[in-house]
């Protein structure tokens, strides 16, 4: 059987030109990933985008994280929230603009709440779990299905006839992209991902979300995201209403009552982060 690594080379040249990460979001990042930068340097490199720095004043001053005092500055935001979240609200970002490059709108919106409530989902197990940053499991969420917006920006007329198939045959996403494409999102967000050197542990959960039984490594953030991807589509944020068993549940510890408030407490705060990001 071939790995997905394997499928992503041969497909290469199918998939099309993978979007670059902008300059700003890159340096913002690797700033973010070195404990040794200073504020002021995480400051002057997001100024250069006048759109990321709304975004983020914007989230900063929401009522996610309820401070107190109004956030006008770049360095005060992440002061108050830290490099982790700020990273997190950065990804949101990069992967926001890429759902809505091409295609049709109420896709693109389909897609986008199914990112945000995996996001709010694995956030939500994490924090039941305590050994796993909820800011790194909430980034792991939100790029899950990252190579779908490959396919809008890249194959948008070809991506229209995937979601098709899923509403009328009751398909799996990945089952109606071999039938279309002929390649899946999977091989997509693995390429992309690869392109914009994000770390092996996203990319095993960008290769895993899907196929989390055929999962051998102790990576945890694998499971989070096969569940988070599992209840989100189970509370209706996804083209289909699947329910998928939840195998992930005895490897992180969680039972019934847990899974119980995990659901309950991501529905309004799901509602929250939309409003919010838009």
């Amino acid at each position: 059987m071939r790995t997905i690594e394997e499928k992503a080379r041969e497909i290469v040249g199918k998939v099309g030109e993978l979007p670059p990460i902008p300059g700003v979001i890159l340096e913002s990042m690797r700033l973010l990933n070195d404990p040794s930068s200073t504020v002021k340097k995480i400051q002057e490199q997001v100024l250069l985008d006048q759109s990321l720095t709304a975004f983020i004043l914007k989230v900063a001053n929401s009522a996610l994280y309820g401070l107190r005092k109004e956030v006008s500055t770049i360095s005060y935001a992440v002061n108050l929230m830290g490099y982790n979240t700020t990273r997190a609200i950065l990804t949101a970002y990069l992967s926001k603009n890429l759902y809505r490059s091409r295609g049709s709108k109420l896709i693109q919106n389909i897609l986008w709440r199914h990112s945000i409530s995996s996001a709010v989902l694995g956030k939500k197990i994490a924090g039941h779990l305590k050994t796993v940053n909820s800011e790194e499991a909430f980034i792991a969420c939100l790029l899950h299905d990252i190579g779908k917006g490959v396919f809008l920006k890249n194959r948008s007329d070809d991506f229209e006839k995937v979601v098709q198939l899923i509403y009328d045959d009751n398909k799996t996403s990945i089952r109606a992209e071999e039938e279309v494409l002929g390649y899946t999102h999977v091989e997509a967000g693995y390429l992309l991902m690869k392109n914009w050197r994000f770390s092996n542990s996203i990319i095993d959960t960008v290769i895993y979300h899907n196929h989390f039984s055929e999962y051998s490594g102790e990576n945890l953030l694998v499971p989070i995201v096969s569940l988070a991807n599992k209840l989100s589509h189970l509370l209706g944020f996804s083209f289909d209403k699947r329910e998928d068993e939840l195998i992930e549940l005895p490897g992180l510890g969680l039972d019934e009552s847990a899974l119980e408030a995990i659901k309950e407490g991501a529905r309004e705060k799901v509602k929250e982060y939309l409003e919010i990001f838009g």
